[in-house]
């Protein structure tokens, strides 16, 4: 095989004596105009701490090319034995000095994954022809030790180098005898002997004649055991996530115990903080108050059964009810609070029906009176809906409005505080805990991959953010009715209870037609317009007095409620659609073998 090896490089010596024949010559300093390296001698000391001392002193021929100089890699992590099979063995390297012809050397070192990469020369100046660098460098762990012997088993020669090698030589010296040597060159799992490997009184030499692209030269010396300090390996472990997620009972136990410790602080917190007062005393006590005021929190069971409201507790309005039940003033309550406008008289709603199979239908709202009488946020709500003449239709209140809806939920929620339902706004309640949880979690994700990066204890870590998950989820549910509010809250839900059963009542209807749209805001609050329109199906035969709403069509109770849930989705929709985005972007967007050793690497120019 040795014989095979050398009949393919004189083979290839013979096709580049073609070439020149043909082409003719190349420049000076390398044949055919490549890089060359003519001879790379290693010069290797086992020094008595057990480190391993290298000079590499490499002549190389640039040929006629500018570069700026060479490049060395040397491998300094390996992936470690079959039994701890998650550990990277180490090598460290300390460079002592680079020169280049005989003078200091400018160079860079940084690590490129398994590699230490040694970057030498100057990037603003160019260099041709040959010239002679040496590299003397330390590594730390590449000793092996046995029952029998310690040893050395390096890549004198890596199997990277980008250049042919024209001359191989390596020596190496040790403090002490040496039992036995070995070399080998070739590609990478090659076991073809080197041309020299001899020693005598301590100091191994090693030679071959050349070694061609992809080849390296590995040495072993073997010396008696405590010449040097025993070897150790510097092992680390690598990262995986069966490391950093490890299931023990050292991980698990914490883990479920920091989640159910955690877990029980956020419930009691949310119970101390979120929890609704009631008033003290009897059911009439909590829903209308009692003598001295006093309260307490609402009992997580055992409540007293609702009692049903006829009428809307306190005349409050349907966008005081959508505020007070969800602790949210969101659209469809405002959108309510135009359709209880209309059927007060402060508007009217004209259907504009759709043209065509592909138009869509639209509204125009028409104001009728002032907004004299009106709370806060009604009065802002209509006077934003007519900022612009007396008529508007829904569709143009698209991308302008959404600012103008901002200031009506701001006064909703004033409102609720101001009718004393609420201490502080539910909003910025949910907002001031939400921020508070955003920053645990935050500091919790932190610790948690700081765990996974650095320990096995990721699962303690994932726990945590679990834990500080539940507060976030928790931020929602803070807001706290007072006393009074959660008085008028439960007599709010007896109002649904008979807007939710009111088909119970259809006889009474006959004679009361007038609270079809008087509580028809209030059923499209709490999502049961269709509820409320079945109720009066069947009496369908004298129209109602109705001026607030204007359809081309035949009123009848079923078509008018999906008239107006096609208009409380419509507007909830159009009024909240923010106004288009002014900026603009494109849309693209057993053994011993070359190569075996410790060291190695390669190199070339740059």
């Amino acid at each position: 095989m040795r014989s095979a090896r050398r009949r393919t490089l004189f083979l290839l010596a013979l096709l580049g004596v073609a070439l020149t024949v043909l082409v003719g010559p190349g420049p000076a300093g390398a044949q055919s105009g490549g890089e060359v390296i003519h001879s790379y001698d290693s010069a290797l000391t086992i020094e008595e701490s057990g480190d391993l001392r290298v000079v590499e002193t490499i002549e190389y021929d640039f040929g006629a090319t500018p570069r700026h100089g060479i490049e060395r890699f040397v491998q300094t992590r390996f992936r470690y034995d079959d039994v701890k099979k998650d550990f990277d063995r180490l090598t460290p390297i300390t460079v002592t000095s680079v020169t280049a012809d005989g003078s200091p050397a400018r160079f860079e070192s940084e690590t490129d994954g398994d590699f230490t990469k040694l970057r030498i020369g100057d990037p603003d100046r160019t260099i041709t022809g040959a010239h002679t660098y040496v590299i003397d460098y330390r590594m730390k762990g590449v000793l092996n030790h046995f029952d029998d012997h310690d040893e050395l088993y390096f890549n004198v020669i890596g199997d990277r180098w980008s250049a042919p090698i024209e001359k191989a030589t390596a020596s190496v010296g040790v403090p002490g005898a040496i039992d036995k040597v070995a070399c080998f060159a070739g590609p990478s799992g090659s076991n073809l002997p080197c041309d020299q490997a001899t020693e005598a009184e301590g100091t191994a030499t090693f030679a071959d004649g050349s070694l061609s692209f992809g080849e390296g030269m590995t040495v072993v010396v073997g010396f008696p055991t405590g010449v040097v300090p025993t070897p150790e390996p510097i092992l680390e472990q690598r990262w995986t996530v069966q490391r950093a997620f490890a299931v023990r009972p050292d991980t698990v136990v914490p883990a479920a115990g920091l989640l159910v410790g955690l877990g029980a602080l956020v419930g009691w917190f949310g119970y101390r903080v979120g929890r609704d007062r009631q008033f003290s005393g009897a059911a009439t006590d909590v829903a209308f108050g009692n003598v001295d005021g006093t309260d307490q929190r609402v009992a997580l069971r055992g409540n007293d059964p609702i009692p049903v409201e006829f009428v809307p507790p306190d005349k409050i309005r349907p966008g005081q009810v959508g505020t007070l039940i969800d602790e949210q003033a969101n659209t469809l309550d405002v959108t309510a609070t135009i359709i209880d406008l209309a059927v007060r008289g402060y508007l009217r709603i004209n259907e504009i029906p759709k043209e065509g199979w592909l138009g869509s239908a639209d509204w125009e709202l028409e104001l009728l009176k002032s907004s004299a009488g009106l709370m806060p946020y009604e009065s802002t709500l209509l006077s934003a809906l007519f900022a612009d003449g007396p008529k508007v239709r829904v569709s143009d209140l698209k991308g302008t409005f959404v600012q103008s809806l901002k200031q009506v939920q701001d006064e909703l929620y004033d409102d609720v505080v101001h009718q004393g339902w609420y201490r502080q706004r539910p909003d910025h309640t949910r907002t001031k805990y939400g921020c508070l949880a955003g920053f645990f979690v935050a500091v919790a994700i932190a610790i948690a991959v700081a765990l996974a990066a650095f320990t096995s204890y990721g699962l303690v870590g994932v726990a945590l953010v679990l834990a500080t998950g539940l507060l976030f989820l928790a931020a929602s549910r803070m807001p706290a009715r007072t006393a009074k509010g959660y008085g008028t809250y439960r007599r709010v839900l007896g109002f649904k209870q008979f807007i939710d059963e009111s088909e119970k009542e259809r006889a009474q209807f006959a004679e009361r037609q007038h609270l079809f749209s008087e509580y028809l805001p209030y059923a499209v609050v709490f999502g049961a317009t269709e509820k409320w329109a079945k109720a009066f199906a069947g009496i369908d035969g004298q129209l109602p007095t109705n001026d607030w709403y204007y359809s081309p069509h035949p009123f009848t109770y079923l078509a008018f409620s999906n008239s107006i849930n096609g208009f409380a989705v419509t507007t909830s929709g159009t009024i909240s659609t923010a106004p288009p985005s002014a900026s603009g972007g494109s849309g693209f967007s057993g053994g011993g073998f070359s190569g075996g050793g410790f060291g190695g690497g390669g190199g070339g120019s740059w």
